[in-house]
């Protein structure tokens, strides 16, 4: 992996080029920041944030443990340095590790200002979009020289799927940063072993592994390059300070990456320990015991493999801390069965194409045409290669990408995001086939295909959560394709707000209606919506029939992604609604009678009356949305709510007349 000599351009001094690569690093948090501040929280923002405050002030890892340590506790420095108010210990919610009750105290009750507290937080997080790009320009100049290395860095900073995510208080974006930083660093420390580049290298594989659980997928890309370098011809380097050894043999090639292994290993080992104050109970207050609360062990390793009895061992040895255990087995079992969308297609299994669609489908066409423009110039120089040459970064993304697709965990493309560096700076080869070729015909092309990218950025600016490029129709066809984080993670509050008080003449009036797919409260952005039976949506409910108005609806709950009746309307569920629906008319029979009403709910049981109340609100609202499915909305809000104008009639027909679309059987694979 050498310096590309024939391509560096010594017209520009290393100072300006750096200079200019910080600036196009800036351009791009500036760019994230500012887009997601006009956006609610996502889904998991609020109880990524609540859990890392809670990680500094209370010393306490029972929130959020299926997350990683480091994002949350990175995006909640800011607020350790304000009057930052905690939910009390006391609390039942926090007591029970209740996850999203705890974040909504947080963030809505507590007294905190909930927006200041989430710019605050994003303006962390993309700190790491920004080191992004700069790592990206390093390699790419390593491999491409200086032209190279800023076109690989112009590309990630307007690829609208890193500028989606840089800002947002999660892990995927530092994930993409701790996998290409581990995988760079530890090659050349593998090449030329010595104090700084094992400091690197240890400090980007305990990021990783401090980030997110999908880190051990860096052992066998890790494990495959240190086997490639030991049987190659190339020499590994020994430098402490003036002393510098040169190994040759295998044996000792062989010995020099194995204690740099295990060196790695213990400096990983020892930061996870760290990151959990050396504790092994993840609660302060109750030891192991947890009873009663949201964590269920028994659950997550109720069957019994491979995997369990190693997390059962390393449970009962103390190996790691107690939440980093629960952590990798809540992941692990919660991959298995989850609801995924893809195409008009449902299924509890997941999809084998998911991954490679939900690419090809979010990816920019620019993006792509430059892909293919490196695979090309990398075949034109096959005969050039070695084996010891072999980009670590490529096999990487291969063995991640095979990994991903036969995971079944399809909830959104921002898996994918860890990949794409390695083909960012993949795209630099273009630069090295427009100069060996000298054309200005190739040279124009690449400067047009860049523009353009940068053109795709600025056209779906601040939606950049729900682009979708021109093979997928557009990001007002997004929804037909992904769900959840792909389009609609309950970002578009405030743009539906907007659009309320934009249109008077629509909204004034009528009964507005609100089935949001997110956690924020529509209180807290003056959005008075009675809220309709949405599994994760904050508020008060009552139970009352549904008349004509104004009906938002996020993309997610449209398309029926995380509901009992999970895909399209059915037979099946069209009993259960008919005989829901002849449940609750017994009971509207009673209300001219008291007593009666009193008798039979007595003689059925309270709770069980409840329950049916509750089935038949879900069932009322599937039966609603399978309607709204082939009804063209009104407005379309940043692509991810839409927004229908029904009248009394057409909500009569949608819930009481021929359903508007009947499957003979459940339509949902695996199910």
């Amino acid at each position: 992996m050498e310096l590309s000599k024939e391509i560096a351009t010594p017209a520009f001094s290393s100072q300006r080029v750096w200079l200019i690569a910080i600036l196009i690093a800036l351009l791009h948090a500036a760019m994230a920041v500012t887009a997601v501040n006009t956006k609610s929280p996502t889904f998991d923002e609020p109880q990524h944030l609540t859990a890392g405050y809670s990680y500094w002030v209370t010393n306490d890892f029972r929130l959020d443990p299926e997350n990683g340590n480091l994002p949350a506790r990175w995006a909640a420095l800011p607020l350790l340095l304000g009057k930052t108010k905690f939910v009390p210990i006391s609390d039942r919610a926090w007591h029970r590790a209740d996850e999203g009750r705890t974040g909504h105290q947080f963030f809505y009750e507590a007294g905190n200002d909930p927006d200041k507290m989430l710019q605050q937080a994003r303006m962390m997080m993309s700190i790491f979009g920004a080191v992004l790009c700069l790592l990206i320009y390093r390699c790419a100049r390593e491999f491409f020289g200086i032209c190279g290395g800023l076109l690989a860095e112009a590309l990630v900073a307007f690829d609208p799927n890193f500028l989606a995510h840089s800002a947002l208080v999660a892990s995927d974006v530092p994930a993409a940063f701790f996998f290409t930083a581990a995988v760079w660093s530890s090659w050349r420390l593998f090449q030329k072993i010595s104090p700084v580049r094992f400091a690197i290298a240890a400090f980007g594989l305990a990021g990783l592994f401090l980030t997110k659980f999908s880190a051990p997928i860096v052992a066998p890309v890790l494990g495959t390059m240190s086997i490639l370098l030991i049987f190659s011809r190339r020499q590994i380097d020994l430098q402490f300070g003036q002393i510098r050894i040169e190994l040759t043999e295998r044996w000792k090639k062989a010995c020099a990456v194995g204690v740099s292994w295990i060196a790695l290993g213990a400096t990983v080992f020892f930061a996870i320990w760290l990151s959990f104050s050396f504790r092994y109970p993840a609660w302060t207050d109750n030891g192991s015991s947890h009873e009663g609360t949201s964590w269920h062990w028994n659950y997550l390793l109720e069957d019994q493999g491979t995997f369990e009895s190693a997390v059962n061992f390393a449970r009962a040895h103390r190996l790691l801390p107690e939440a980093y255990l629960y952590g990798f087995a809540y992941v692990h079992r919660h991959e298995i069965d989850r609801p995924a969308f893809l195409d008009n297609r449902w299924s509890v299994v997941g999809f084998r194409s998911f991954f490679p669609r939900a690419f090809i489908y979010k990816t920019p066409l620019p993006f792509l045409l430059l892909l293919s423009l490196a695979f090309y110039a990398a075949l034109a120089r096959r005969h050039s290669w070695r084996i010891s040459n072999l980009n670590p970064l490529a096999m990487f993304a291969l063995i991640y990408g095979a990994i991903a697709i036969t995971s079944q965990l399809n909830i959104g493309h921002r898996h994918l995001l860890p990949i794409y560096p390695a083909l960012f700076i993949g795209c630099g080869a273009v630069v090295d086939l427009a100069s060996k070729n000298r054309t200005a015909i190739l040279t124009t092309t690449v400067g047009i295909i860049l523009f353009w990218q940068i053109g795709e950025s600025f056209a779906i600016r601040p939606n950049y959560l729900a682009y979708f490029n021109e093979v997928a129709g557009g990001p007002s066809d997004g929804y037909k394709h992904l769900a959840d984080s792909s389009v609609d993670w309950g970002q578009d509050l405030p743009a539906l707000k907007t659009w309320l008080d934009n249109h008077p003449a629509i909204v004034n009036g009528k009964p507005l209606y609100l089935a949001y797919f997110g956690t924020a409260d529509p209180r807290s952005y003056e959005i008075n919506a009675r809220l309709l039976p949405e599994n994760h949506s904050s508020g008060d409910r009552a139970f009352a029939p549904l008349t004509g108005g104004i009906y938002c609806i996020s993309a997610t709950t449209l398309q029926s992604v995380y509901t009992l009746e999970l895909g399209p309307w059915c037979v099946p569920y069209e009993q259960y609604y008919q005989a829901a629906a002849a449940e609750i008319r017994r009971y509207h029979n009673t209300a001219s009678d008291p007593a009666r009403r009193v008798a039979m709910i007595t003689n059925d049981g309270a709770l069980n009356w409840a329950k049916k109340i509750k089935d038949f609100e879900r069932l009322r609202f599937e039966r609603l949305c399978a309607y709204l499915r082939h009804q063209p909305p009104a407005a379309q809000i940043g692509y991810s709510v839409f927004v229908f104008e029904l009248t009394d009639d057409e909500v009569n027909r949608a819930l009481y007349g021929p359903p508007a679309e009947l499957a003979p059987e459940v339509c949902v694979s695996g199910f």
